[in-house]
């Protein structure tokens, strides 16, 4: 993992994070590594794109054909049990 250190933070800003994480039940330390991970998140248009991405490399598929696929897997794994063996009974 990686390691920052934070320099110029003024003494009331500094003193006012450490009580919001001493009310948090937190270390001023997790509440900024909190801090960062969240601001850190992609954002909405970045999330978008890469639902994008996805969907543009990824082949359409109808209801149909899903619901055909799921019927062909139904019909294959009649008379078989758990183990895939056919049930002689």
């Amino acid at each position: 993992m990686a390691s920052m250190i934070i320099r110029n933070i003024p003494d009331d800003v500094l003193d006012r994070f450490k009580q919001r994480a001493k009310a948090d039940g937190k270390s001023a330390e997790q509440l900024a590594r909190e801090v960062i991970a969240e601001k850190g998140m992609p954002d909405r248009a970045e999330l978008i794109r890469r639902i994008d991405a996805i969907r543009a490399s990824s082949t359409r598929v109808s209801g149909v054909e899903i619901i055909d696929e799921i019927r062909r897997d139904r019909e294959t794994s009649l008379g078989k049990d758990e183990t895939g063996l056919a049930d002689d009974r």
